[in-house]
This record gives structure tokens, C-alpha cells and sequence, in this order.
């Protein structure tokens, strides 16, 4: 009783933080119009998706700064996670802007990111809805030039890392929490027995469509997830590899200490192309923010941290 009034209570408190947020002008809404969208209950002729643009008080419209993608997971919604997951946060003290799409219910009724359809695994679908959103966005507002980046978390996460093979000319760097692999042609196999059990499929599943390039990849993933198994982190990995050899880049791996996790870093060069967090304890949760909302946890490993670390060190912004 006491623990569901305390969660009751985090979120009413997330729920005044999100309407202040509004109040003061942080937040901006807008939409989008994208035709012949697959959905889960088939294609949208012509539908409208809805994004919040958040930005820290003392940023002018005028001032170009850097945009991070937030791709929420499912049962939650776009505000609610940026605010819980302690993102708003890091947008303040980094002085950037947060691009948060939500995804509509008629096109997956748990408000899932249909990363998983074939559509979408070849660089179309909900990626076009993503495009379009950048496109309203930069009309709006000036973005820093080569400062925009993502982070996604389990089904926002596969979007994310789709976005990382697909939009690599557009996003610098992207980090997913908890992400599912690539399915390639394999997209008739049920997605919940890649996430759940970890099945490995072949790793060229990753160029099947003629994908010759990767950004800048950190994949985190908690070694307790019984939602996305943790063998999809190495799946995804081997992926990512697979698609930086294409583009001729050797890729060398070294480790880097953490604290309460596992990093391993894999360079080009003098850059950095992919880091695997493999975080121990870590369930299927967002954990380090304020909490009060669907999958964010307020304690824990601070996941916002790792992924602005990692922007910062794959040159994207300072942190």
C-alpha cells in the first residue's frame, strides 16, 4: 500500500512538473502529416503525428544548440518519459533541445514504436515520421550543425537503432537502452521471441538492405532484463560491426572502466564508433531520473549520464 501511493505520488508530482513546464513556454507542440504509414492495423492513408519541443528556459529561439530524438518506449508517453527519465534535466544543464515524438495509439494500441515491421526495417515507416519531424523542427528552431543525436528506450530503442543505420547522414549518434536487434528479412518471425529469448539471427541481417553505414552506436543494456533479453545487446553489436566494415572503417575494441558496469569502446581510427554498456542488476527500466512514470526507476544507475558521456565523446555536444 505505502509503495503504490509513493509511485501515485511521484507521478502526480511528474504531472505539475510537465503542466509548469508548459506554462513557462518550455515545451512547444507540434505535429506532422505523413501518408502510407504502416501501423499494426495496416496503412494510413494520410495521419498526424504529435511531437513536444522542449527547450531549457534561457535558450533563445534565435540560438542554433544541439537536438536529441527521444523515442519513448511502450505504455508511455513522450513528455512523461523526457521529464522522468531525468532528460529535461540533462537539456538544462547542456543547454540543448529535446525533440519528443509520441506515438499514436491506432497505429500500436500499447503505444509502441513499430520498429519490428518490414517497412520500418528498411528505412521507411515511422523513420519517414521521424525525417518529417526533423524537417518541421529545423524549420522552427536553428539546430548547431552536426549536434543532433537519439536516445531510445526497448521499442523506442529499436526505432532509435534503425535510425542509426538509416539516418546516419542526419543523426550523429545515437544511444538505446534496452534495444532489440535488427530482424533484416526476418521479419515474419514473431519479434517477442527475438526479445525475449535472445534468438541470434544471421549478422548479415544488417545489410540486407543495402545499409553501408552506421552512426555512432552506444548500445546499454541491463543484464536482469527478462523483457528484452540481454543477448540482443551483442546481437545489435555484431550488427553495428558488421555495417562500419562496409564503410572500410576498421573497428578496434578497448575497454573503458565505469562505475557498477561494463564498457567497451570500438574505434575507427581516433573516433569513436560503438560503445557496449553492459550494466549489472539493471531490469527493463530507465533508472538515475526522477522516477514517476512508466519504466523509470528514481534510483539506480544514472542512464541520462552514460548517454550524454557518450554523446560528448563521440563529438556530438558538451555535456
Amino acid at each position: 500500500m505505502l509503495r503504490w501511493l509513493a509511485n501515485r505520488l511521484l507521478r502526480l508530482r511528474t504531472w505539475w512538473a510537465l503542466r509548469l513546464g508548459i506554462w513557462r513556454g518550455q515545451w512547444r507542440p507540434g505535429r506532422v502529416a505523413v501518408a502510407g504509414v504502416l501501423g499494426v492495423f495496416g496503412p494510413f492513408n494520410s495521419h498526424t503525428w504529435r511531437y513536444s519541443l522542449y527547450a531549457p528556459p534561457d535558450l533563445d529561439d534565435g540560438e542554433a544548440a544541439p537536438l536529441v530524438v527521444v523515442l519513448h518506449g511502450c505504455r508511455q508517453r513522450a513528455l512523461g518519459f523526457a521529464f522522468a527519465a531525468g532528460l529535461t534535466r540533462l537539456a538544462d544543464r547542456a543547454r540543448l533541445r529535446l525533440l519528443c515524438p509520441q506515438q499514436r495509439r491506432f497505429a500500436n494500441p500499447y503505444r509502441c514504436w513499430n520498429w519490428f515491421l518490414p517497412q520500418a526495417q528498411r528505412g521507411d515507416g515511422e523513420l519517414r515520421v521521424i525525417r518529417a519531424m526533423l524537417d518541421d523542427v529545423a524549420a522552427r528552431v536553428p539546430l548547431q550543425t552536426g549536434a543532433v543525436a537519439a536516445i531510445g528506450l526497448s521499442a523506442g530503442g529499436g526505432l532509435a537503432a534503425l535510425l542509426a543505420f538509416h539516418l546516419a547522414d542526419r543523426i550523429r549518434a545515437v544511444a538505446v537502452i534496452a534495444a532489440p536487434p535488427l530482424l533484416g528479412s526476418h521479419n515474419l518471425q514473431d519479434p517477442r521471441d527475438v526479445m525475449k529469448r535472445g534468438l541470434m539471427l544471421p549478422p548479415v541481417t544488417a545489410l540486407e538492405f543495402g545499409l553501408r553505414a552506421c552512426a555512432p552506436l552506444a548500445i546499454i543494456h541491463g543484464a536482469d532484463d527478462e523483457v528484452v533479453h540481454p543477448s540482443c545487446a551483442e546481437q545489435l553489436q555484431v550488427q553495428a560491426i558488421a555495417a562500419l566494415k562496409r564503410e572500410s572503417i576498421e573497428v578496434e575494441p578497448a575497454e573503458a572502466p565505469a562505475a557498477a558496469a561494463t564498457v567497451t569502446d570500438f574505434r575507427g581510427g581516433s573516433m569513436l564508433r560503438l560503445r557496449r554498456i553492459d550494466v549489472p542488476g539493471l531490469g527493463h527500466e530507465w533508472t538515475g531520473g526522477p522516477g514517476g512514470h512508466a519504466y523509470c526507476t528514481r534510483g539506480g544507475p544514472p542512464l541520462a549520464e552514460l548517454c550524454a558521456e557518450f554523446f560528448r565523446d563521440a563529438g556530438v555536444f558538451r555535456a
